[in-house]
């Protein structure tokens, strides 16, 4: 059985020791968080903020981002091009973006 998380605020875990639990995230604040190289395969994040996390290198499979905010991440090598396009839409402000893929998504807006 997923879990569900609404309105809930994340600071400054480091998910590379202990994996981010599978669930849904709806409205979530992540801040100062570590996600390198983690595993997000198959997680819906819907209206979320990340601010100041970093997520470089981390598998996206199948990940569902929508209305999501990325506010001074560092994104290095992330391949968005994997993540679950229905609905995709992300905002970027002031986020290290290099070796990220977006190959073949609608990116219209964005």
């Amino acid at each position: 059985m997923p879990s569900f998380f609404i309105d809930k605020e994340f600071t400054g875990i480091d998910y590379t020791a202990k994996p981010l639990e599978k669930g849904e995230y709806d409205n979530c604040t992540f801040t100062n968080c570590t996600f390198a190289e983690s595993n997000l395969s198959m997680i819906p994040f819907l209206e979320c903020e990340f601010k100041a996390c970093n997520l470089s290198m981390a598998t996206l499979n199948g990940a569902a981002f929508n209305d999501v905010r990325f506010i001074t991440c560092k994104l290095l090598g992330l391949n968005f091009n994997n993540c679950n396009d229905y609905l995709f839409d992300v905002y970027f402000e002031d986020c290290n973006l290099n070796l990220a893929s977006f190959y073949k998504l609608k990116l219209k807006g964005i």
